[in-house]
């Protein structure tokens, strides 16, 4: 859980970061799933620096020690920033029109989606599912290696962003998010 691993690693003394390196890493790794056709669907039509703030923000406060719990406000920014649309195409056909084909051919794992707060529904509501975490996590790994990040730093990185899978995707618990 993202929590657990932030206070773990502001215990261990984890490797330090600058705002602008941060910033840096936010700017390429965006670049690059604005141009990755597996998972710029999911991003809005904003200018990238509209979109990109509340992020910046919100990862300097965690990177620091912050928790994400206590700064709900700003990641409803964040989600609102990088997901919500106004320009959505109606469409006849949806993935959902077809879900009782599952329950007629022997069921399925019934999974709650849990929303970490409001407007994470902007992102859930598009179905993102562990292929497109591991796209960000590809996107977060070269940007790394281009900026050329030590390996501490890039290794904390990737466990960081790693350990928010379940909660991007809406798969934790409601206890959990406490």
């Amino acid at each position: 859980m993202l929590s657990q691993h932030l206070s773990l690693s502001s215990a261990t003394g984890k490797p330090t970061l600058s705002t602008t390196e941060i910033n840096q890493l936010v700017d390429l790794c965006f670049e690059k799933m604005r141009a990755d056709y597996r998972i710029n669907r999911f991003l809005n039509s904003l200018p990238a620096e509209q979109q990109l703030q509340p992020l910046k923000e919100l990862l300097a406060i965690v990177w620091q020690g912050g928790k994400w719990q206590e700064n709900l406000q700003l990641l409803d920014d964040v989600f609102t920033a990088l997901f919500a649309r106004n320009n959505a195409k109606p469409s006849l056909v949806t993935g959902r029109d077809f879900e009782f084909l599952l329950d007629v051919i022997g069921g399925r794992d019934l999974q709650v989606i849990t929303p970490v707060c409001l407007c994470h529904q902007f992102l859930l509501k598009l179905q993102p599912n562990d292929f497109h975490v591991d796209v960000l996590l590809e996107h977060v790994q070269s940007s790394l290696h281009e900026l050329m990040f030590n390996e501490d730093s890039s290794q904390h990185l990737l466990a960081l962003a790693e350990s928010a899978r379940e909660l991007i995707l809406g798969r934790l618990p409601p206890s959990a998010q406490a």
